[in-house]
């Protein structure tokens, strides 16, 4: 025993504060997104079902019935009581983001990095969790859950992990924000053990929190803890955090599967271990037959070229939405009626094709045809696991699902692109497996199975970026025997789309950052002309409107490089020197403009050095510029 205690206390305070706020977390976002998860299929079930019983007319205006009631309360949800959150891309602009909208992805990563300290919150007087306190976090999770249940539940386009890893992440966060209430005692002395005032252990927390979120719905807790971390750290990966959000994720997945296991009434006695996807046998990839690695091959490429294009959509689609309707309403709606328009023209096509018996698709395939385009597209996926998906359909649903998915997000819908993701590479898939079917080549024939699991992961790694956490979903879901064929998709997918994720990353560029919408921080090295000079000389607040708050000096005192903020305005600048400039984006702009254009400035020599009372002879001012935009010469 005394040696056991000695191991227990191996861990530090802080490491044992970690394990139990991993394991509490675990618990209670598994059970909210549990709860969340099935309330959504069941919506989704009876609505799908409702729709295949019907007569087309009735079945039509249902679904636009649904869409637009849908997208009305997720609209009065944004307009009353949603907050902004900043989102800042890879050239370190920032966007401005309703909280409860759209894909709850970027939201979460913002969430996760604003009480991360940085030069630009101390610009702005905040730092540290604070931050993040000012923010909504219990009732951000209820606004998610009600406007995921809205957009998904009306037959909305899209999946689940994006809202759950911002529900996640609220959850989680919320459990160490100071409420105000007063505590005595044992309670008082409880919660200064159990908050949080470091920025580092909070973001542990959010981490566990996004990870048992993820976990809960992938079956697959390894795979969760890597996609939350890969998500958040995608080009810094740290394993000291991986750690606490496993935990989080294996409560989640023992919960899930018990809980599972006691509905299907077989008691607690054992459980099942369920996955996402349902696969009845594991069929092992043909890895000793080469044709199959030249279909992989050939598959991928295709794979890479359309989520690019997935992504380029995504982008302009995101900016037609925004930017032709100004009305929060209007572009709700718009997004509702334009999903539930495609909907209704895929279920004409297939029932056509049905009752004409063209291209292989029966009149069993037509009463599932609302589920090609509406609600996540899970039970499509089976299918095609299953190999009952014909070539027309996998056609038909991999663009048709694509931009009502897209028009969904890009409104304002609450839902994700995990799961269509996968949809997309399940489709390019099928298209390998019926196509050889269709033309009689029986040698490059293959089961389903083999083709679909390294299709998901080479759709995770080129669209979602993740790509450690697509390696092991296919090898927790589908066995062991998919870890080359996840490699090989994975390092090709890799090559031509690391550019191009549909999450737009949050690491910035050193030179640009952004602190405010429109305003920024840049860092610009002083160029040999201005040697000598003062900031005061300069004139750079009057002439270009811009803010020196400081600046680098390369040879400081002992030969090293020097930080100087709130620098003396009257000290000399040299040549080499950075400055820290702060002010409008479209003014930084100019004058970085100005500092590479050495012919229009002035040049000083060792025999016409500047007098320290006198400005410099020629400092165009940017205002002067001329209607094409060239400085004035």
């Amino acid at each position: 025993m005394s040696r056991f205690s000695r191991l227990f206390h191996q861990f530090d305070p802080s490491e044992q504060r970690l394990v139990a706020q991993s394991l509490i977390i675990g618990t209670l976002v598994w059970a909210i997104i549990y709860a969340l998860k099935n309330g959504m299929h069941w919506l989704e079930h009876h609505l799908l079902t409702f729709l295949a019983e019907q007569p087309f007319g009735v079945a039509a205006a249902t679904l636009l019935g649904t869409l637009t009631l849908g997208a009305l309360f997720v609209a009065a949800l944004a307009r009353y009581g949603s907050k902004r959150v900043h989102y800042r891309d890879a050239n370190g602009h920032l966007h401005e983001l309703i909280d409860v909208e759209g894909d709850g992805l970027e939201r979460a990563i913002s969430l996760y990095y604003a009480s991360e300290p940085t030069f630009d919150r101390a610009l702005l007087g905040e730092e540290g969790v604070d931050v993040r306190w000012k923010l909504p976090t219990f009732s951000l999770a209820l606004r998610k859950i009600a406007a995921t249940l809205a957009t998904l539940g009306s037959g909305g386009s899209g999946g689940l992990e994006a809202s759950v890893t911002l529900i996640g992440e609220s959850v989680a966060a919320g459990l160490f924000k100071p409420r105000g209430v007063g505590l005595q005692g044992g309670a008082r002395r409880m919660w200064h053990w159990w908050r949080s005032s470091d920025p580092d252990d909070l973001q542990t927390a959010q981490l566990s929190g996004i990870a048992a979120a993820v976990a809960t719905l992938l079956g697959a807790p390894f795979a969760a803890a890597f996609f939350a971390t890969e998500v958040m750290y995608r080009r810094r990966p740290i394993v000291e955090k991986l750690v606490y959000a496993l935990i989080a994720a294996l409560v989640a997945f023992f919960l899930n599967n018990i809980a599972n296991t006691a509905l299907a009434g077989e008691g607690f006695s054992r459980f099942s271990i369920g996955h996402l996807f349902d696969v009845d046998q594991i069929v092992l990839p043909p890895l000793g037959n080469w044709r199959y690695y030249v279909v992989l091959v050939t598959m991928c490429l295709l794979i890479a070229s359309v989520s690019t294009q997935f992504s380029l959509l995504r982008t302009r689609l995101d900016d037609w939405f925004h930017g032709r309707f100004s009305n929060l309403w209007v572009r709700h709606l718009v997004g509702a009626l334009l999903t539930g328009t495609i909907a209704i023209l895929v279920w004409l096509v297939v029932a056509t094709a049905a009752h004409y018996q063209l291209f292989g698709i029966s009149p069993e395939t037509s009463q599932h045809a609302w589920g090609l385009v509406l609600g996540t597209g899970e039970a499509v996926i089976n299918q095609a696991l299953d190999g009952r998906v014909v070539l027309a359909i996998a056609l038909l649903a991999l663009f048709a699902k694509m931009v009502a998915t897209l028009c969904t997000i890009s409104s304002g819908g609450s839902a994700g692109l995990l799961v269509p993701s996968l949809f997309l590479g399940t489709m390019i898939a099928t298209l390998f497996i019926r196509l050889p079917l269709e033309m009689g080549w029986t040698q490059w024939t293959f089961s389903p199975v083999v083709l679909i699991v390294p299709a998901m992961t080479a759709s995770l790694v080129s669209i979602v970026n993740v790509p450690l956490a697509a390696i092991l979903f296919a090898v927790e879901v589908f066995s062991g025997w998919y870890m080359v064929p996840a490699l090989i998709t994975q390092v090709i997918v890799s090559i031509f789309t690391h550019q191009a994720p549909i999450y737009r990353t949050q690491r910035e560029h050193y030179r640009e950052r952004e602190i405010l919408p429109g305003y920024g921080v840049r860092r610009l090295p002083l160029p040999v002309e201005w040697d000598g000079y003062t900031v005061a000389e300069l004139d750079i607040r009057r002439r270009y409107h811009l803010n020196v708050i400081g600046w680098v000096e390369q040879t400081g005192e002992g030969g090293l490089p020097y930080v100087r903020l709130s620098a003396d305005a009257d000290k000399p600048l040299k040549y080499g020197d950075i400055l820290v400039v702060l002010g409008q984006n479209s003014d930084l702009e100019l004058f970085e403009e100005l500092l590479a254009s050495g012919n229009i400035l002035y040049v000083a020599t060792a025999a016409d050095h500047p007098d320290p009372n006198s400005p410099p002879r020629v400092l165009p001012n940017h205002r002067d510029r001329g209607e094409r935009g060239r400085f004035a010469e």
